[in-house]
């Protein structure tokens, strides 16, 4: 019994490399490692870190527990159907065999996701609010009072990276 069916062009090997460049491709979100910063021993990524999870370190010769503000979380899960979307962009274009199309897709979910990311610093609404104390010295040196938002050089250093896992 046939089926009907015309094969026009085999592609089946154009479609499994770009399936597996795709399925071997991580699209990852957040602060790289550095050097520290200009006003501080740290880098963005350890100040990060220490934002998202919460923690207590020293400051100015005085110990100070520091709040969970977990900026990339919000941000990824904010962006999360924009990025899903893209995802499923980049996986339709990996099974048409086109892995640039893919390539270009999963760039864009970084790009969301990171932008995203930056978005939660910038409005500050979410963040656990600064401490009586903090908006005092920042009230004095005439500072904003949005977490995570002073200097923007924690914000500027979110971006993403799409590589080979």
């Amino acid at each position: 019994m046939k089926s009907g069916l015309t094969i026009r062009e085999d592609n089946y090997s154009v479609v499994l490399d770009a399936l597996k460049q795709l399925s071997g491709t991580d699209v990852l979100v957040g602060i790289p490692a550095g050097p520290p910063r200009d006003d501080t021993p740290l880098s963005n990524a350890e100040i990060g870190y220490l934002q998202s999870t919460g923690a207590t370190v020293e400051i100015d010769a005085e110990v100070v527990t520091l709040p969970p503000r977990p900026f990339l979380d919000m941000g990824i899960e904010d962006s999360r159907d924009k990025t899903t979307e893209r995802l499923k962009l980049a996986a339709q274009a990996a099974l048409e065999g086109n892995a640039g199309v893919a390539e270009q897709h999963l760039e864009a979910a970084g790009q969301i996701a990171s932008s995203a990311s930056k978005a939660v610093i910038g409005a500050g609404d979410r963040l656990t609010p600064l401490s009586e104390k903090t908006k005092a010295k920042r009230r004095k040196n005439g500072q904003d009072f949005k977490p995570l938002y002073d200097t923007h050089s924690l914000m500027d250093s979110i971006t993403y990276v799409v590589r080979k896992k």
